[in-house]
């Protein structure tokens, strides 16, 4: 994949998630591989915009072949799980290209299997796919629009336990249609959603991303749901959101080391596409690089409120109960976008350095604030 690559020409959003879904399942599927068969399943699949002929800048092209990279290291190391995609289209028309795309990419590393079929009308036997022993699945879900990311859509693939989802959430249209009066978007936001019509701009969009991935939590019983954001290649605003819910930290921590990669790689294609468009408006090239006059401030304000939004639930949580341990701290302020473990680290030592709270639980040798160290914050003053 790369920012001149002319599969991705002015669908660059596509490249981003692209990124983030290649950069999960490299490191996710060597880790779990480790002990467990691997399954991943794509729900709509596509393709649709595919430019290239491996079919190499798709969401199942770029699935299969992490996969296959990491059977072919798992192998060196000793290791040989069984993994297996299943790829789903409703269209028939696209489904003949998936087909074709499954029987030539099929192999003994990595199986797959492709149906033509509207994913909600076969849940069950999705379900059942996933749940031979010794298995985690993978679920991929990434409709045109938002009504196959409704809850009851989806719900027992969400409750596939052990298993791990990545939704696709067209959050700023939600945002724009739910102050209608006319949609129903319940099974979105839950039954109080018409409460966010009183809302707007990046509180809106915050508070849907918020109640959609509680939902998805609670359905699934998962821990943890954190969302990526994805923005737009020549507008500065989200084109839509990518939710990630697992019932592990350690998914979290590579998400959120995903998430950092895709938000630096973002800002780059965002830089070119600028340039490209002030170019071909003016007839010349710029003799500077794409980075000098780029432009972005809505990543910025959504990093402002974001960590405005943890340091104050982390600080609540002291408020509350005296002390927290540091992994509460970190589970609790890693779930929203834009904010990374060293926002938390630096929020602690200014308050330790203000004498609002104590570290307990660090050796002399330790220098840094590690999860599973049994490292706590408490309360000293209120501040």
């Amino acid at each position: 994949m790369s920012i001149t690559d002319s599969d991705y020409l002015d669908r660059e959003q596509s490249e981003i998630k692209h990124l983030a879904l290649r950069l999960y399942l490299d490191a996710a599927a060597r880790i779990l591989g480790s002990t467990k068969n691997l399954k991943y399943i794509d729900c709509c699949a596509g393709p649709w915009e595919s430019r290239a002929a491996d079919r190499s800048d798709t969401s199942f092209g770029i699935a299969v072949d992490a996969l296959k990279s990491a059977a072919k290291d798992l192998s060196a190391r000793g290791r040989h799980p069984k993994m297996a995609c299943l790829l789903i289209e409703k269209d028939k028309n696209s489904f003949q290209a998936l087909e074709a795309y499954g029987q030539a990419a099929n192999s003994e590393s990595v199986l797959i299997h492709t149906r033509n079929c509207d994913f909600t009308t076969k849940l069950p036997e999705i379900a059942r796919y996933c749940s031979s022993p010794n298995t985690f699945p993978f679920v991929f879900i990434d409709p045109k629009g938002w009504k196959l990311a409704g809850i009851s859509q989806i719900r027992p693939l969400l409750q596939l336990n052990p298993g791990e989802v990545l939704i696709n959430l067209m959050s700023p249209f939600i945002g724009r249609f739910v102050k209608d009066d006319v949609t129903d978007f319940s099974d979105l936001l839950g039954q109080d959603f018409s409460n966010l019509r009183e809302l707007s701009g990046s509180e809106l969009e915050f508070e849907v991303i918020r109640k959609y991935s509680e939902l998805v939590r609670q359905e699934g019983g998962y821990k943890y749901v954190c969302a990526l954001p994805v923005m737009n290649p020549d507008l500065d605003t989200f084109n839509f959101h990518l939710i990630y819910a697992t019932r592990h930290p350690k998914g979290v921590e590579v998400f959120k080391s995903v998430e950092k990669r895709t938000e630096e790689m973002t800002h780059i294609i965002r830089a070119n596409v600028q340039q490209r468009r002030r170019q071909d408006r003016s007839g010349n090239l710029e003799l500077y690089g794409p980075e000098t006059l780029y432009q972005e401030t809505r990543y910025q304000q959504l990093s402002r409120e974001n960590n405005d939004r943890a340091k104050s639930a982390v600080w609540q949580m002291l408020l509350a109960a005296g002390s927290v341990s540091y992994d509460d701290c970190w589970a609790e302020a890693l779930q929203l976008s834009a904010v990374y473990e060293d926002d938390l680290r630096n929020w602690i030592k200014d308050w330790s350095a203000n004498g609002l709270i104590e570290i307990r639980g660090m050796s002399a040798k330790e220098k840094v604030l590690k999860r599973t160290a049994g490292h706590s914050l408490w309360l000293l003053r209120h501040g």
